[in-house]
């Protein structure tokens, strides 16, 4: 893997959870030269030069509430944004829609069914993820909007498609648009759980190499 080209305008909204800060501090990704922008004190209108917007994991709803406007008017002029958990998605993003889910925490251990899948292996994003960063977690479902694809599916006990944990929407509007059910930042930050740390590189690396234009 090569270095990822820092010349792009990425910023990532943040709560300044302790989680978050230890992401942000993270020297493994000093060469993105992301921007924080807290999600209370920083105006909304930081992310007009926006490239990449990184909507961190577990930001309160009611804050977020005021960025919602500029993180579309950012999709509609061809940004790729991340949206990654419990951001009650189903409530701002167009044609998102979303349900909790309870989490399986430590399959490895129990040995229980995670009953997450891979699809769309065609697709060229899994040139950026591994099924490690994918499968490990997740806190609800997802129902895709029409054109976009799904990654990762939820299965029931009895087999039935339950819904997406993780999905690209490149059709909705015109930039690309990667949401997810997994909250990698708090993992990160935190230091503990398999495949998030993987999930968040991997995630940032799609993000800026960008098959449309140099980044």
């Amino acid at each position: 893997m090569t270095e990822p080209v820092p010349a792009c305008s990425i910023v990532m909204l943040h709560g300044g959870s302790h989680a978050q800060l230890a992401t942000l501090a993270d020297p493994a990704l000093a060469p993105y030269r992301i921007r924080p922008l807290h999600i209370r004190t920083a105006a909304p209108e930081r992310l007009a030069d926006a490239e990449v917007v990184v909507v961190a994991d577990r930001l309160r709803p009611d804050l977020l509430r005021d960025w919602v406007p500029a993180i579309l008017a950012a999709l509609d002029r061809g940004a790729t944004v991340l949206v990654f958990g419990e951001n009650s998605v189903g409530d701002w993003l167009p044609g998102a829609r979303e349900q909790k889910r309870p989490t399986i925490f430590w399959w490895w251990r129990t040995g229980e069914d995670h009953r997450l899948r891979t699809r769309s292996p065609g697709h060229p994003a899994w040139q950026f993820f591994s099924g490690r960063a994918v499968i490990w977690h997740y806190h609800g479902v997802l129902e895709p909007p029409p054109g976009a694809v799904s990654l990762v599916d939820l299965y029931t006990t009895a087999g039935a498609l339950d819904g997406s944990i993780l999905y690209l929407d490149e059709q909705t509007t015109s930039g690309r648009l990667l949401v997810t059910t997994m909250d990698p930042v708090y993992h990160h930050g935190s230091g503990f759980m398999p495949g998030a740390t993987q999930l968040l590189y991997s995630a940032l690396y799609w993000a800026t190499t960008d098959r449309r234009k140099t980044c």
